[in-house]
Formats: C-alpha cells, structure tokens, sequence
C-alpha cells in the first residue's frame, strides 16, 4: 500500500510540473506574438510602461488614441490587428499609443480601466470617447473623425 501512495504522489507531482510547464510554454508564445506585432507597426508608438510617460504623451498632442491592455489578456490579443489597422488609417489625424494596465497602475486606476481592452480619444489632454471590450474598428474610425471634424 506505501508503494501506490508514493506511485500517485510522484504521478501528481510529474503531472503539475507538465502543466506548468504547458501554461508557462502558451504564455511566452503570446507575449512575443503581442511583441512581434508592436515590432511591427509603426504607426503606434511604443508601449507606455510608466504612469508619468503616459501623462507627458496625451498633454502635448491634440488627439491621442489609448488603447489599455495586457499581455495576458486574450481578447487584447484578438483586437491589437484591428487597433494597428486603425493607426495606419488615421496616424495623421491622431498619435496612438498602448498602455500597459500591469505597469500603469495609477492611470488604469484614474481611467476606471476594469475591464480591457479599453480604448480612450483624448482631447488636448482630456477623454472624449471610450470603448470597453471588443468594438469595431469602423465605429472607432467614424467617432474619431467626427471628434476631429467638430473642432
């Protein structure tokens, strides 16, 4: 009986290593697609990492696009096509930026970001519109060209 009680703790403890190992493996591999992606695209600027670069990047500019998201999250992943395919479309109208929510506390926290990816259009510093979850990119393309059309 003491040899199967050790046979299922060694069997356990192999099994929690394997799928440690799995979900450390899938995470890499979407950290540098998410990477390889911003590599990319050069119509976004880099990824804000620090709550005081966000501040200097939106008060200097007229119209500035955020888009606050994670690496980990997945529906971030499905929409960083669709948000670079809005940049290149509108990169002379606006600067785009990314926000890191993990590294960007204080502003996730100011901005009510709760839920992501959360898209802000800024103002001469101050927030106009904003789209939670996954929107289309024609709605976002639309109510920035109406923003910019209204002045």
């Amino acid at each position: 009986m003491n040899t199967q009680v050790r046979y299922v703790t060694v069997t356990i403890s192999i099994l929690k290593n394997i799928i440690i190992f799995f979900v450390l493996y899938c995470f890499g591999i979407t950290v540098s697609c998410a990477q390889e992606v911003d590599k990319k695209n050069k119509y976004i600027h880099p990824i804000i990492e620090s709550d005081s670069v966000f501040q200097s990047s939106i008060l200097f500019q007229e119209y500035v696009v955020v888009d606050f998201w994670a690496i980990w999250c997945k529906p971030c992943q499905l929409f960083l096509t669709e948000y670079a395919e809005i940049a290149k479309k509108c990169h002379k109208k606006a600067a785009f930026y990314k926000l890191n929510v993990d590294s960007c506390t204080n502003t996730a926290q100011k901005y009510d970001a709760k839920m992501i990816p959360l898209i802000i259009i800024f103002k001469n510093g101050k927030e106009v519109k904003r789209y939670a979850g996954l929107t289309a990119k024609e709605r976002i393309i639309f109510d920035l060209e109406e923003i910019i059309k209204s002045e």
